[in-house]
Formats: C-alpha cells, sequence, structure tokens
C-alpha cells in the first residue's frame, strides 16, 4: 500500500519550494474510458456479448455478472491493459468503476483476477458460436440500408507462443512454436467479422471453405442482392476455396504462387518492361491476363500477371481470379487495396490491442480472449468513426488510446451527482466534445 504521507522532494524549481504527495484524491489516468462506454451503449455490443456466455456459478453467491466482468475485460483492453492480472491493479479505478455502472466511492470493487480467469476457463463451444454469431449480426445491423457490394478480407497473422497451450505447435514457414488465427474483415470499415483462432501448424488456408459458407449464407439472408468479393494472399488460392467462391457466387481475387508455367507465360510480358526499363531509366509495369489451370484445379482460370521491372530489378506477380476488370486495374485498385484494407488493420489489431497475448493454457479460453480483443476494436473503431473530420479521423489504435483515452481526471462524487474534471489545459478538448456528442446519436451507433 502507497503511504499517502510521502513526499517527493525537487531542488530543480528556484520559484518557490516544491512538493508532491500522494494526496490528490480519487483520481484516474483512463478518463477517455468514457467515450468507449458511450459507444458501447449505442452499439449494445459487452451486454449482448456478456449474454452469450452461461453462468454456472450459484445465483447466491455472485458478486459480479457475467456481463460485469466482460465489460470490465474489455474496457481494460481498450485503455492498454490486456492481461487478467491488470484486474488486480484497477478494480479500485474510479472511471473504470463508472464505465461498469458502478459508483466510484461506496460500491463494490470490480472483479480481481482470480474471478476473470475462472470466467476465462469456463466459456464452452456452445458460448464461443453464440459469440461468433453475435459479430455477424451486428455487423449486419450496422448498415441502415443494404449494402450493394461487400469486400471481404481473409488474412491470418502468427502468433508466438511461449509455455504450455493446448495445440500449440512449430510452424515451418514462421520458424516458432505458435497458434495461427485467421481473420475476415470488411473492407470499407475494417471491422474484423470472423477472428478464428487455429493450432500452429495449421495451412492458411484451413477451415476458410466452412467460414467463408456461413458469413455468406447469413450475409445473402440479409441481402439477397449484395455483390460480394473476396480477397487474400497465395496462402489462399486454394482450388476448394474457388470452387466454394465459385458455387457460392462471390467473385474473388486471391496471389497466386509463381511457378514455371506461369513464369513462362508471363516471359513477353517481362522482356517488354525490362526493354521499356532500358530505354526510359524508370520503373514500369505492364499488365496482361491469360488463362490457367494447375494440376489440381478442375478448370482454367483467369490469372492476372504484372510485370515490373525496377533499378534493382524484375518484379512479378500472380493474381488468380473470376472478376472481369481490366487487369491493371483490377491489380491496383481491387487487390492491393487489401494492403491497407486488411494488412494494417491486423497489425493494428495484432500489436495496437496486443491481440496476440493468448496466454491461457486452454485453447477454448484463449478463442475466448480474441473475442475479447475483438470487441474492445469494435468499440475503438466506433469512436475513430465519431471522429470524422477531426485529427483523429484516420488514427491508429496507440494513437486512439495514447491522446484520447489515456487522460488524467479527478473524480468526485456527491449526493446527486458524479463530477469527472479532466484537465482544463487538454489539448483535444474539442475533440472530445464532438465525439461525445456525436455517439449520444443513434446513427453513430453503427459507424
Amino acid at each position: 500500500m502507497t503511504d499517502c504521507s510521502t513526499q517527493l522532494t525537487f531542488d530543480f524549481y528556484s520559484r518557490r519550494a516544491l512538493r508532491v504527495n500522494f494526496e490528490g484524491g480519487d483520481l484516474s489516468s483512463d478518463a477517455g474510458l468514457l467515450l468507449v462506454r458511450q459507444a458501447d451503449r449505442r452499439l449494445g455490443l459487452t451486454e449482448r456479448l456478456g449474454g452469450c456466455i452461461g453462468d454456472w456459478r450459484d445465483a447466491a453467491l455472485i458478486r459480479h455478472t457475467v456481463v460485469d466482468q466482460v465489460r470490465q475485460r474489455v474496457f481494460q483492453i481498450c485503455a492498454g491493459y490486456e492481461d487478467a492480472d491488470d484486474c488486480d491493479d484497477l478494480r479500485k479505478d474510479p472511471v473504470l468503476k463508472i464505465v461498469c455502472d458502478r459508483l466510484p466511492c461506496g460500491d463494490r470493487d470490480l472483479a480481481s483476477q482470480p474471478t476473470m480467469t475462472r470466467l476465462e476457463n469456463h466459456v464452452s463451444n456452445k458460448d464461443l458460436a453464440a459469440i461468433r454469431r453475435l459479430f455477424l449480426d451486428l455487423f449486419i445491423a450496422s448498415y441502415k440500408r443494404p449494402p450493394k457490394e461487400l469486400i471481404l478480407d481473409v488474412d491470418g497473422w502468427d502468433d508466438p507462443t511461449h509455455g504450455g497451450q493446448q495445440l500449440t505447435f512449430f510452424h515451418g514457414y514462421f520458424g516458432q512454436h505458435m497458434y495461427y488465427p485467421v481473420q475476415i474483415s470488411e473492407a470499407r470499415s475494417g471491422r474484423p467479422i470472423v477472428v478464428q483462432l487455429r493450432p500452429g501448424n495449421s495451412h492458411a488456408g484451413k477451415g476458410i471453405c466452412g467460414i467463408l459458407m456461413w458469413v455468406v449464407g447469413r450475409l445473402r439472408l440479409a441481402w439477397p442482392g449484395v455483390a460480394i468479393t473476396v480477397r487474400g494472399d497465395c496462402g489462399f488460392s486454394l482450388p476448394e476455396i474457388m470452387r466454394v467462391c465459385e458455387r457460392l457466387g462471390i467473385e474473388y481475387a486471391l496471389g497466386i504462387a509463381s511457378n514455371q508455367v506461369l513464369q513462362r507465360k508471363g516471359a513477353d510480358l517481362l522482356e517488354r518492361a525490362r526493354l521499356e526499363w532500358h530505354r526510359t531509366g524508370k520503373k514500369v509495369r505492364l499488365f496482361d491476363d491469360v488463362y490457367y489451370a494447375a494440376k489440381t484445379w478442375d478448370a482454367p482460370r483467369r490469372v492476372i500477371i504484372k510485370a515490373e521491372w525496377l533499378d534493382q530489378g524484375p518484379n512479378r506477380r500472380f493474381v488468380v481470379t473470376n472478376r472481369l476488370d481490366d487487369p491493371q486495374e483490377l491489380y491496383d485498385q481491387v487487390y492491393v487495396q487489401r494492403g491497407e484494407d486488411c494488412e494494417n488493420r491486423i497489425k493494428e489489431f495484432k500489436l495496437g490491442l496486443k491481440a496476440d497475448r493468448l496466454s491461457c493454457h486452454a485453447f477454448l479460453a484463449n478463442q475466448f480472449r480474441l473475442y475479447l480483443f475483438q470487441a474492445a476494436y469494435w468499440l475503438l473503431l466506433a469512436i475513430r468513426e465519431a471522429a470524422a473530420g477531426t485529427a483523429f479521423e484516420h488514427a491508429q489504435v496507440p494513437r486512439l488510446r495514447e491522446q484520447l483515452i489515456k487522460l488524467g481526471a479527478r473524480v468526485r462524487q456527491t449526493a446527486r451527482r458524479v463530477w469527472v474534471y479532466i484537465a482544463s489545459a487538454c489539448a483535444w478538448k474539442n475533440v472530445l466534445t464532438i465525439i461525445s456528442s456525436r455517439l449520444l446519436l443513434p446513427q453513430w451507433a453503427a459507424g
């Protein structure tokens, strides 16, 4: 326990004697969580997420409901506290208690680490299936009118493991023991619709067919006329994935690994690029399309060829597709946009939110943790969308957290009100006002 009478003494300040103590009262470093709670109120995310989990405990002994625990854990992740161990240090935080619907003074403290860990380890397969359905239902509800077109990005990412986690295996490509989560997100909003944990030795395309059939089936049920395009890198250009896309009537643009046949088909185009580079001394990019059938394919398919010649030498890329766009337009305007719409969003999700912190022993518990990170990301995306037209319109998660969530504040409770005092010199006072006012409007709940 910190001794509140302790003082810090400094000798650099010459105007007057400077003393610092620990008697400031009820303070919090995360006043921006109030924005997160307002976004959550409009989305109804944590309440519905908690409702997906069956409570196994004796009702007479419950001090923290499942919804309370889910809400506390998701808000802590938004504020940068990704571990369950952080619950012990934060359970008295006045702002965290406010956003979890408790009074900062007088009400009992929030859940501790053992309580939170028990929740993580009691989630069942049935609960996880309900949570997965919830995120897709929330995504469908985020559109006020049926969209004409959706672009779905599918990609996996490596999550190094340390210790005795279930189903962690060595992956030869990444050279480490790991999990291999796969994520399907929408390009326009960046929202992750499905985040599925997989064993560490999985192939990039493992399980994608079943996930796509489930997602597309529910989307078509809600929006029968929507056009859907699936984008992915070379790991997803499997014949079974292409067959599923064709059977479902959805378009795809998937990277395909180079081989001798494709190199031969693109040799003339690459030679033209080389000659043009020698003539001009500038980078040359040429495009064409061919029809190609690998031995494992049941029919020839269209392959876009990009032949590029740089100062460093040749650069060839191949994309298999069933779209009919002009080759360069498809490559530049459709396929490579996944770098921003998908790969950067995964980096933001994985590194910005620490979504790779899957350190539970049980595989199902780690899948549940992944859903908690997904929920936190949805809430921060809602804040970013409400910040349209401000300096935070395109802010990454770390900047949102560091400048909008990590706000020092003093909390005071009276008989009729709870006051949260943020510094008068707060640099983003106007932005906070704009975001909070927009989050009060129902249309901002869906982004």
